[in-house]
């Protein structure tokens, strides 16, 4: 089997892992369980400061590391240690009174250092494994395949819900995320690796000291800060609408099934157009579409909810495919697991910063100001990363 298909395989179960054991299920299953609101948002910004904390180790390391399959292999298991908590709480709920918020909070914290090592060289393993011309349509085609699956996944867990209890549905799909977790790890230890004296050549006469040389690294600091406000404000829509009582434990799944169907959309949409349209045009189109849709969703009740949210997750996975191919055409390949570190510890480090800006905000300017506070940020993000994009590919065409 060739790496494209493992790839595309390793993306779709990961994806499927991933789903099932953060955002919106977990914020809900951790409001069932008993965490507060607040609890929620902390522990968000707990799991995005660890992230960071190891990105920014990355930032001096990723470009040393040797064997990069074979780490990208193990940390693919990170969020298995945390679900397999997750699945004790879901078993049994009593624990909530035993010190279960403590437990999570220290290994969420544990797990999610390992999380950071995982995004980081997640962006570094195509340039081991597969032709980089390729990279764009192949991110698009398997994020569609991996939103695809985990539609029907998502799907699945809605109905399970309407059907079962909601801790026994909740624990079953915890199981399959675990099992998710060890079989994206088999499939990526499975890759063949490629050009490896290359590599190692280009880490050796580059890395973070080339890319703090690289004028685009400073510009871009303020782009990839903002977006991280933007995108952690949009990963805890579930929690704001059901504080708001728009949705409940049940309607609440809904928004996993908008994701994935959203994900899949906006990913096929991307793999066959991005070359028609070119990429820096595709990102101004769907940051303007996110912009003027996502303020909308919490005014219009449970359906306008749902439609504005459904087309704000469209452009938002629009944007959140085109930023990656956009650094490969504007970053030097030698250079790319350093401003990754970077890039990904601005990003990572804003979103810990959203969560906890929200309730200070919702005093202030309401959840709905929040809400345009996020997309003026994302605005602010896709104007910059089109202006730098057109000035470098231009120079270098």
């Amino acid at each position: 089997m060739s790496n494209i298909k493992k790839y595309c395989i390793y993306t779709t179960i990961y994806n499927v892992g991933f789903m099932l054991c953060t955002g919106t299920i977990m914020q809900t299953f951790l409001i069932q369980a008993g965490f507060s609101a607040e609890q929620v948002y902390v522990l968000n910004s707990l799991m995005q400061i660890m992230q960071v904390a190891m990105m920014l180790v990355l930032t001096f390391l990723s470009d040393k590391i040797k064997y990069v399959k074979m780490v990208t292999s193990i940390s693919c298991l990170s969020l298995s240690v945390l679900t397999a908590v997750f699945l004790i709480g879901a078993i049994n709920p009593e624990l909530i009174k035993h010190g279960y918020v403590i437990a999570v909070f220290i290994v969420a914290g544990i797990s999610y250092v390992g999380v950071g090592l995982y995004t980081i060289l997640s962006y570094c393993l195509p340039y081991y494994t597969i032709d980089m011309k390729d990279y764009g349509k192949m991110t698009g085609i398997s994020t569609a395949i991996a939103g695809g699956v985990s539609f029907l996944v998502s799907l699945a867990y809605s109905i399970f819900l309407s059907k079962f209890s909601y801790m026994k549905t909740t624990s079953a799909f915890f199981v399959i995320a675990i099992v998710c977790f060890i079989l994206t790890s088999i499939v990526c230890a499975s890759m063949r690796v490629k050009n490896v004296e290359k590599n190692k050549e280009d880490r050796e006469r580059n890395g973070v000291a080339s890319v703090l040389k690289n004028k685009n690294t400073y510009v871009l600091l303020i782009p990839n800060f903002v977006r991280g406000l933007s995108v952690g404000i949009f990963n805890v829509i579930a929690t704001i609408a059901i504080s708001m009582s728009i949705l409940n434990e049940t309607t609440s799944s809904y928004v996993n099934v908008i994701l994935q169907i959203a994900a899949f959309a906006g990913n096929v949409f991307f793999a066959f157009t991005y070359k028609k349209l070119s990429t820096k045009n595709l990102l101004l189109i769907a940051t303007l579409g996110v912009c003027v849709s996502f303020p909308f969703s919490l005014e219009l009740g449970t359906i306008g909810f749902f439609c504005c949210f459904a087309i704000a997750s469209f452009f938002r996975f629009v944007t959140d495919t085109a930023i990656p191919v956009i650094i490969t055409e504007i970053i030097p390949k030698e250079q790319i697991g350093s401003y990754t570190s970077i890039r990904m510890l601005i990003f990572t480090g804003a979103q810990a910063v959203a969560t906890l800006l929200i309730t200070p905000l919702k005093n202030v300017i309401g959840y709905t100001g929040v809400l345009i506070f996020a997309t003026g940020m994302l605005f602010v993000c896709g104007i910059t990363y089109y202006a730098v994009a057109k000035q470098t590919i231009g120079k270098q065409n």
